[in-house]
């Protein structure tokens, strides 16, 4: 297991609880934002994983070493049949918009980029390609969804961040 993608895992997971806090006041949520991120992940690795009509046992040991999610290859395919994964690459996930916005709350309360959406942004890139090598083999597939998927993430930065908006007018 590599240590410093679990820490940046663990990392990202403590800036939702500050990601929480600058948005108290104008989203309300169900459930903690960690908790949400965590899901959203979980069918991020989903995704990835059937990408190449492929589940590895890696892969599935990649869910539980990084997200302590312990499914078997076959209990992943049982899940992907009866959830829509394939219509996460067209959604940028929430916790990201969630991200997005508290970012533009501290830039347009203070002035100051915050580098919460940024951070997040990176994760799912770190992740993604941990994932398409843990089988030591990377199939086109996965490497064009996840390619995908990155750069709907970073369109969605590039329109909606205002700290990013801002440094391109100039």
């Amino acid at each position: 297991m590599d240590q410093e993608l679990k820490q940046t895992i663990e990392c990202v997971y403590e800036l939702c609880e500050e990601v929480e806090k600058t948005l108290q006041k104008t989203v309300t949520l169900q459930n903690p934002l960690k908790a949400l991120l965590q899901t959203e992940l979980m069918m991020y690795v989903m995704y990835l994983t059937v990408s190449d009509d492929r589940i590895e046992l890696s892969e599935s040991q990649f869910l539980r070493d990084y997200l302590d999610y312990d499914f078997s290859p076959d209990e992943i395919a049982a899940f992907v049949q009866n959830n829509s994964v394939e219509t996460f690459r067209q959604t940028v996930p929430y916790t990201f918009q969630l991200f997005v916005k508290a970012d533009n709350l501290l830039y347009g309360r203070h002035g100051k980029v915050s580098l919460a959406a940024c951070a997040l942004y990176q994760m799912y890139e770190t992740i993604g390609l941990a994932l398409i090598s843990a089988d030591e083999e990377i199939d086109v597939q996965e490497y064009h969804d996840l390619a995908d998927f990155l750069t709907m993430l970073k369109a969605y930065m590039d329109q909606h961040l205002d700290s990013a908006k801002k440094r391109s007018v100039h």
